[in-house]
Formats: structure tokens, sequence, C-alpha cells
């Protein structure tokens, strides 16, 4: 995925809203202090934002994608780090998940958790809404 400058001002995070789990995960997050200072995009509804930030619907319904200010994008692990950096409860699991240490094992366990996720949502074919 290639890297591309935005006029955003907040941090931008796709997350797949038709997933139980996922959409479960991130309304908890959009109740907490701090989270008015994200973008939240349901990238199996908006297919305009996803297209103006150059992501396709299957890559970001497989894994969580957010996009810095600065056009940056953080994938997976790197996606929650950067929404726990804007949640002030959440700076703790950041530090704790986020160190050199950590940051590798945790990063592969999520990508497991992520593509056990999507196969088995999608086994008998993924029923995305056409979004917009």
């Amino acid at each position: 995925m290639t890297e591309k400058p935005t006029n955003i001002s907040l941090p931008t995070v796709f997350y797949d809203g038709s997933c139980p789990l996922c959409s479960r995960e991130i309304r908890h997050y959009r109740q907490l202090p701090g989270a008015e200072s994200i973008r939240w995009i349901d990238a199996s509804q908006e297919t305009t934002s996803l297209s103006v930030a150059g992501l396709s619907r299957e890559t970001a319904m497989r894994r969580l994608h957010a996009q810095s200010p600065t056009g940056e994008w953080h994938v997976g692990l790197d996606a929650f780090l950067l929404i726990w950096d804007h949640l002030p409860r959440y700076r703790w699991l950041r530090r704790l998940l986020g160190n050199r240490l950590s940051r590798p094992v945790v990063g592969r366990l999520y990508n497991v958790f992520a593509d056990w996720r999507y196969r088995r949502r999608c086994k008998n074919g993924c029923t995305i809404p056409d979004g917009d």
C-alpha cells in the first residue's frame, strides 16, 4: 500500500463494522475520552472514504487500518497503537504492547487472529453491503 499525503487533520481508523467483535470493540473505544480526536470509518459501509484513502474494501476488512494526519499508514497492531495513543485509558497498554520486545510477537498474534477471523467470517462468501 502506498502512502498518500492527505489533508485530514485527525487520524482516521478504518474498521470492519460488519464484524460483531470489531464493531463492539470500536464502539467501546468511541465512548472513551480522547475518541473524539479520531475519525472512525466503517469500511463495510463507507466506500467513498476508502476510495479517497486509496484503500480497497477487502484490504480494510482483513486488518484494522489507520492513517495518520500526515498520510502514514498503520496496519494491524500498529493501528491499535495509534488508537491507544489517543485514548488516555489505554496508554498503558500501548506502552506494554508497543515496546520493541513485545511488538513483534503481539503483531504476529494479531495477524494470525485477523486471518482466522476473516476466513471464518467469509467461509461461505462475505455478505458485505455495497456501501454509500
